[in-house]
C-alpha cells in the first residue's frame, strides 16, 4: 500500500501544477534568497532550484536580496502579490532570531508567513586553520584560549545569524572572551578565516566543510549530532569537552500569507518530490544538509517550537541589536 500511495504522489506530481491550482502564468517564478550569492543558503537553493523547476513545470529564477541577517530580503519579498510566484527561503535566522534581535524586523511570522515546506537540517562544524592556531582537536583549542592574552577571533555571515550565536553559545558555556568579527555573508566571512586573519568559525556545514575535506581547514566538532555521514571519526562539540553545546540549522521555503491553498499545497508536494530526488540528495548530504520531508501543518507546528527555542538563546545569550 505504501508503494501505491508513493506511486500515486509521483504521478501527480508530473502533471502541471495548474492541473493543482489556478496558477499565475507568464513571468518566471521567483525564489527569493534574503543572504548573498556563495553561502550556504544561496548553495542549497541552487542545488535544488532546477529540480524544483522541473516539478513545478515553470521556470525559478535564483534572487539574493542580502541584508540585515536575511531580514531584508525577507521584508521585500514579503510585500510581493500572495500568487504563489515569489517563494521566500526562510532560516532558523529569518524566522527564529532576526524577529527577537531586531525591534523592527519588518514582518510577523505568525501573520505574514505562510509556510511551505522544510527542506533541511543542516550540520554546524566548528573549524580552524591550523596555520594560524596549530591545533588539532578541541580540547588543544581550548587549552590554547584559555592561555591566550587576548581574545580569540570567531568570523560569522553577520550580527544575529546562526553562526554568530554559535560563537555566542560557545563563549557562554566555556566562559572564554571570544571577540565576534561580523562579515556581510557566509562566503565573506569563510573567506577570511581561509585567508587566516580569524582563528575559528562555527558555521553551516555547506560553508566549511568542503575546506575541510580539502585539508584547508581543521573540524574540531559538529554543532550536534547531526553529521549525515559528513565523517564517522568527527565528534559534537558537546562530546568534545563543552558539555550542553547543541545547536543545527535549518531551512524551508514559504510564502506570503493569502498564497491560495491549493498553490501551496502544490508547492509543498513539488518540494517534496525534489527531495525524493536521489541525486539531490547525494548533493544535499554531501555538504551536510539532511533532506526533510514536510506538510505545511508540519513546518507550522515545527516553527512555533523553533520560535521559541531561538528566543531563549537569544536571551540567555545577553545578545542585542538596537
Amino acid at each position: 500500500m505504501k508503494s501505491i500511495g508513493i506511486f500515486s504522489l509521483a504521478f501527480a506530481l508530473t502533471l502541471p501544477l495548474s492541473a493543482h491550482a489556478e496558477w499565475p502564468q507568464g513571468k518566471p517564478i521567483k525564489l527569493v534568497v534574503p543572504f548573498p550569492a556563495g553561502g550556504g543558503a544561496d548553495i542549497i537553493a541552487r542545488t535544488l532550484s532546477e529540480e524544483l523547476s522541473k516539478n513545478i513545470g515553470q521556470k525559478i529564477i535564483i534572487e539574493n536580496r542580502a541584508g540585515a541577517g536575511g531580514s531584508l530580503g525577507t521584508e521585500m519579498a514579503l510585500r510581493e502579490k500572495a500568487d504563489g510566484r515569489t517563494l521566500i527561503y526562510v532560516t532558523n535566522g529569518t524566522l527564529g532570531t532576526n524577529p527577537v534581535l531586531y525591534p523592527k524586523v519588518g514582518y510577523n511570522v505568525d501573520q505574514d508567513i505562510e509556510p511551505v515546506a522544510r527542506l533541511t537540517e543542516i550540520s554546524l562544524v566548528m573549524a580552524v586553520n591550523s596555520k594560524r592556531i596549530k591545533v588539532q582537536t578541541l580540547a588543544d583549542f581550548l587549552s590554547y584560549a584559555q592561555k591566550s592574552s587576548v581574545p580569540l577571533t570567531y568570523s560569522s555571515a553577520g550580527n544575529g545569524t546562526t553562526s554568530h550565536l554559535a560563537g555566542v553559545l560557545l563563549g557562554n558555556l566555556t566562559h572564554l572572551p571570544l571577540e565576534h568579527i561580523p562579515y556581510r555573508g557566509g562566503a565573506a566571512s569563510i573567506t577570511d578565516v581561509l585567508a587566516g586573519r580569524i582563528d575559528f568559525t562555527i558555521d553551516v556545514a555547506p560553508n566549511v566543510w568542503p575546506h575541510v575535506q580539502a585539508g584547508r581547514l581543521t573540524a574540531l566538532g559538529l554543532g550536534a549530532n547531526h553529521s549525515y555521514n559528513l565523517s564517522s571519526d568527527l565528534r559534537t562539540i558537546a562530546e568534545n569537552g563543552v558539555p550542553g553545546y547543541e545547536l543545527f540549522a535549518w531551512d524551508g521555503i514559504v510564502v506570503r500569507k493569502g498564497t491560495p491553498e491549493p498553490i501551496v499545497k502544490a508547492l509543498s508536494e513539488a518540494i517534496k518530490k525534489t527531495l525524493a530526488n536521489e541525486k539531490i540528495q547525494e548533493n544535499l548530504i554531501a555538504r551536510g544538509a539532511y533532506p526533510v520531508q514536510s506538510t505545511p501543518e508540519g513546518f507550522r507546528l515545527f516553527l512555533t517550537a523553533e520560535k521559541k527555542k531561538w528566543a531563549e538563546l537569544v536571551k540567555t545569550s545577553q545578545t542585542s541589536l538596537d
